[in-house]
């Protein structure tokens, strides 16, 4: 069988591409688009292994030491829990994408070569590779949908830090998924805090001298069934949320105290689900 180099490269580049991409999407991870490229080229390179003869246990090292690499090309370190949790994704993804490549060519009976973690396809048409690239696109998606819904029935409730100017309070909040409010000027997503929680963290910013606090307030408009009305809104510098830094964020402050269970609050944030579904399997133990 002939092997055209050109032909294996770019279809171990577009495969690599859309392996980084729902890799990222499980794991909640930010895809540059130059990391991405990056790792599109070095799937693509890494595919001429396929010419090098190789028994396994040299070929697993090598497919482990490029995973390393090209995990890190793609989307940095991210600390050592979440570094080996993409890794272990990407393997999962790339499973699956060499199942689909390994189905399709018996479905067509198109002829290709797969050894080394590299898989060439002899001949393959276009059409081809685009429906390898779409079926697997759509089984990712809703693979990351799925886990996405499971994990989200199992965080109702979650633990938040807010940080404004060093200042930080710890906060219980409930995840809310009808809660689809924003700030109308930034466009970001606004958690609400309750009355007496939104009241006490004012009061404390305003006691501790925070002179940007007037560039801090905003209004956030709502619309609930029957009732219209407006928000005080304050932007702190940084949300955490289980670990999660999250900075596109503006808190909303509700006119009332929320759900209470014997005499205390037993939250006092309404966090919407979309803040932190953006990675399906980001918070899975």
């Amino acid at each position: 069988m002939t092997v055209y180099g050109e032909l294996l490269f770019l279809e171990n580049f577009i495969t690599g591409m859309v392996i980084l991409y729902l890799t990222g999407k499980l794991c909640g991870r930010k895809r540059s688009r130059s990391g991405m490229v990056l790792g599109g080229l070095m799937c693509g390179s890494y595919s001429f292994v396929l010419f090098v003869p190789m028994v396994w246990p040299a070929a697993l090292a090598g497919k482990l030491a490029f995973s390393l690499m090209v995990i890190l090309a793609a989307f940095g370190y991210g600390g050592r829990i979440q570094y080996l949790k993409t890794v272990a994704v990407f393997y999962i993804v790339s499973f699956l994408m060499g199942g689909v490549t390994v189905g399709l060519m018996y479905v067509t009976g198109a002829p290709g070569l797969a050894a080394n973690g590299s898989v060439y396809l002899h001949q393959a048409t276009w059409m081809q590779v685009a429906a390898g690239v779409f079926v697997t696109w759509v089984l990712g998606n809703w693979l990351a949908d799925f886990i996405r819904g499971k994990l989200q029935k199992e965080k109702v409730f979650t633990s938040m830090e807010v940080e404004i100017s060093g200042k930080k309070w710890e906060m219980r909040a409930f995840v809310d998924t009808g809660n689809f409010l924003r700030d109308p000027v930034s466009g970001k997503p606004a958690a609400v805090l309750s009355a007496s929680c939104g009241k006490k963290l004012m009061e404390e910013v305003a006691g501790a001298g925070e002179e940007s606090l007037k560039t801090r307030i905003c209004v956030i408009p709502y619309s609930t069934v029957g009732e219209k009305g407006i928000l005080q809104g304050v932007r702190p510098d940084r949300v955490i949320v289980e670990g999660k830094t999250i900075e596109k964020i503006v808190l909303a402050i509700s006119k009332e105290d929320f759900k209470r269970w014997n005499g205390q609050e037993s939250y006092e944030v309404l966090l919407q689900q979309q803040i932190i579904e953006e990675g399906a399997l980001e918070y899975a133990n």
